[in-house]
């Protein structure tokens, strides 16, 4: 029996794994492992603990979806105290996020620090499997994660949705980037399909694995805007809003004030107008059919 370890199973990434592990694989089960209630085993990664005797014996692949700074030095632990046997581990895969590239030149603190502390961890991850000869790992590293289209819950749009609601006009640059949104579907088959991958071969990755992935579409801010709007049902507030692009210098004089109150966001708003695309397509990762933006839940 050959089974997987889930970490961050809560998620909605980790929901759709454990749901759909059955239908693309060839495990026999998931482990869930959470500090949540639904979960087989509940989990706290800075407490290290773990249910040693069920695992004894067991061949399982573990992959991670919880903050890799909290992930891998749980995981050294593990294999520190040998509570997991290295020979039982078929592979693993941990989330990161393009965060670690690409704010690893941005001028706010914030946004530093965090790309500074995943390239840390992410090189921790690639020490550990030098030193315990660890096969199969693999960094995954999504872009920007959406979810439920309208919904609270989706923290990357949310905002956006919420000042849509409010005001009838939408003030955008008239030249924006080019973003490739992720749906944690297309992640989930993406990690499901790498992890029997584990099953399918013998050959062992001699370094660590780098997949920095995207959905399968590359768009401008204005597309998106445009899809979510189509997609939205017809009594939505949300279709009664008007956008206006204005030239990028104006737009940007406009949001000064923010960069008073809020570095972080002025800066965010900034990065509309730079390319953060050009990440694998999730389709080429999954083995799954192209799929446009944006995918309806699919848990």
């Amino acid at each position: 029996m050959k089974s997987i370890l889930l970490f961050g199973s809560s998620t909605n990434t980790g929901i759709y794994i454990n749901n759909n592990y059955d239908v693309f694989t060839n495990y026999s089960k998931v482990y869930k492992f959470s500090r949540g209630q639904n979960s087989d085993f509940h989990i706290d990664l800075k407490k290290y603990n773990f249910p040693t005797e069920i695992f004894l014996d067991k061949k399982f692949v573990i992959v991670s979806l919880a903050p890799i700074w909290l992930f891998v030095p749980y995981l050294e632990s593990l294999l520190h105290t040998k509570k997991v046997d290295k020979k039982n581990i078929l592979g693993l895969i941990v989330a990161s996020s393009t965060s670690a590239i690409t704010k690893k030149y941005a001028w706010n603190k914030y946004d530093q620090e965090l790309s500074e502390k995943l390239i840390f961890w992410e090189k921790k991850l690639s020490y550990l499997k030098k030193k315990y000869n660890l096969k199969n790992v693999t960094l995954i590293r999504p872009t920007l994660i959406y979810g439920d289209i309208g919904s609270n819950s989706d923290k990357n749009f949310s905002i956006l949705f919420n000042l849509m609601k409010k005001t009838n006009v939408l003030f955008i640059p008239k030249e924006t980037g080019l973003r490739q949104p992720v749906h944690f579907s297309q992640l989930g088959a993406s990690i499901l399909n790498i992890s029997n991958s584990f099953i399918q071969t013998s050959k062992d990755q001699k370094r660590l694995s780098i997949i920095n992935l995207g959905g399968d579409e590359e768009l401008t801010y204005e597309e998106i805007i445009y899809r979510l709007d189509k997609n939205l049902p017809k009594n939505s507030i949300f279709g009664k809003s008007i956008i206006m692009k204005i030239p990028n210098r104006i737009f940007f004089l406009f949001c000064m004030p923010i960069l008073i109150f809020s570095p972080k966001l002025y800066e965010a708003i900034q990065r509309t107008t730079i390319n953060m695309s050009g990440f694998k397509k999730s389709y080429k990762i999954s083995g799954n059919n192209k799929e446009k933006f944006p995918i309806k839940s699919n848990i």
